[in-house]
């Protein structure tokens, strides 16, 4: 469902903004990310650049290539970690703002 998500955004020209690659970039992992965070330099930074980042920022399991190479259809364009490690979709930024708000 995450490929599908990162797929659309690609299909639109619309920042992938995804917070593993600012993860991946500050090098040590921080439990919450601030706005400061977000505006690090780095071509890895996706809410910086557009498109893909340079490289892999992990090593993805068997399970994740498979989602990269047949991700699931859906118009969902955002989507947020929540407390339990499942997602919550939205179509639209407003309805991401509500999960956002719901999963803090």
């Amino acid at each position: 469902m995450i490929a599908g998500v990162f797929m659309n955004r690609l299909k639109i020209n619309q920042p992938l903004q995804s917070d593993a690659t600012i993860q991946f970039l500050l090098g040590t992992p921080k439990e919450k990310l601030f706005y400061k965070d977000l505006l690090t330099p780095s071509p890895y930074n996706t809410y910086l650049h557009s498109g893909l980042p340079l490289g892999p920022i992990a090593n993805p399991g068997h399970a994740s290539l498979q989602g990269a190479l047949h991700p699931t259809q859906t118009d969902f364009l955002y989507f947020v970690t929540k407390q339990d490690g499942y997602q919550a979709f939205a179509k639209t930024f407003a309805e991401h703002l509500k999960n956002v708000k719901l999963n803090q």
